[in-house]
């Protein structure tokens, strides 16, 4: 176990922490390709302009 002294106020040690960003990031990055590919479709299907 960690010691409290290595620990964040979220209770993550760094390396924890660092990990969890790099999948919320991943998460991120995808959660916006799929919105770009879903506004691009739906621009060819029904153009807003």
């Amino acid at each position: 176990m960690a010691d409290n002294n290595d620990l964040s106020f979220t209770g993550l040690t760094d390396e924890q922490a660092q990990e969890l960003h790099s999948v919320y990031m991943s998460g991120l990055w995808l959660f916006a390709a799929v919105a770009v590919v879903a506004h691009i479709a739906t621009y060819i299907w029904a153009p807003w302009f």
